[in-house]
């Protein structure tokens, strides 16, 4: 059993129109805060968030919406106004509409009016009308084994787990993103030598945990800044599914060993083709936020 330390970072809307096909849809959004309160980079979030709806809109039509976040990585200052994100999908079952594939985000204008934010973007993706109904699967990332429900806030030094059950069998991966665009495979563990993590049906599990697995790793959120972010990524299919083809990574800034990882950009792109071949990949994806 390893010990693996995590060095952090920081509505598809849809009708029955185009079935399964997947489409190119694209918006421009301008967004207007009403929060004097709100960051720069939570308006940019939900400016491309609010573009992406409006794109999925107009292709498909407005039927039912979920919850998204946005996960933005800016340029350094001095470049041109934009930025590199992609949207996590966090819920609704009933959902039939799929962001599969960002083609270009771009922020297009950005500026300070009265003590409010207002930011316009530009978006264009790939998309697919699925009126499948996905697996409902439950989940929760908890600091140690007696949580039951959901923490997105976590100290440096937090253990984190995994609880996971669903009603059917399947596979089972989960990735960390960081800020440098590092994608860490968490699951399956480093001694998986499948490429899988299989599930069985109506049992809960406790990932992570090497009191309940002792082929586990387990991790330890740890930040540099005061404040950091990372976006995990809880992907299961009824199928099997194959994690990316990833490589070993060494230690962290303290010396301390890291699970295995690839570019963001070449998970993405494993993630797309998971998307486009099979219409009951369920992706959730949840924003943790690490203090000092």
């Amino acid at each position: 059993m390893k010990k693996l330390f995590l060095a952090t970072i920081g509505l598809c809307l849809a009708m029955m129109v185009y079935g399964g096909d997947i489409v190119r849809v694209s918006a421009t959004y301008e967004y207007t805060s009403n929060n004097p309160n709100e960051t720069p980079e939570q308006a940019e979030r939900t400016a491309i968030q609010k573009a992406r709806e409006k794109a999925l809109e107009e292709k498909f039509g407005l039927d039912v919406s979920s919850v998204n976040s946005t996960y933005v990585h800016s340029k350094a200052e001095g470049d041109d106004a934009s930025s590199v994100a992609d949207v996590f999908a966090l819920g609704g079952t009933s959902v039939r509409g799929e962001w599969i594939e960002t083609i270009e985000e771009k922020i297009i204008e950005k500026s300070y009016i009265k003590g409010f934010w207002v930011v316009k973007v530009y978006v264009a993706g790939k998309a697919r009308n699925n009126s499948k109904e996905k697996v409902e699967i439950e989940y929760a990332l908890v600091n140690n084994a007696h949580d039951k429900y959901n923490r997105d806030q976590y100290n440096d030094g937090d253990d984190i787990y995994l609880r996971f059950s669903t009603p059917v069998s399947g596979s089972l991966c989960v990735y960390l993103i960081d800020e440098e665009q590092n994608a860490y495979c968490l699951l399956p563990y480093q001694t998986a030598t499948t490429g899988c993590y299989d599930i069985q049906a109506n049992k809960e599990y406790l990932l992570f945990s090497g009191s309940e697995d002792r082929n586990a790793d387990e991790y330890t959120v740890n930040c540099q800044r005061n404040v950091e972010q990372n976006a995990i990524y809880i992907i299961f299919t009824p199928n099997k599914l194959t994690k990316a083809n990833d490589s070993k990574s060494g230690n962290n800034w303290r010396n301390e060993p890291m699970p295995r990882q690839l570019s963001y950009e070449a998970f993405l792109s494993w993630l797309s083709k998971n998307q486009r071949k099979d219409e009951d990949l369920v992706v959730k994806t949840e924003v943790i936020t690490i203090r000092k």
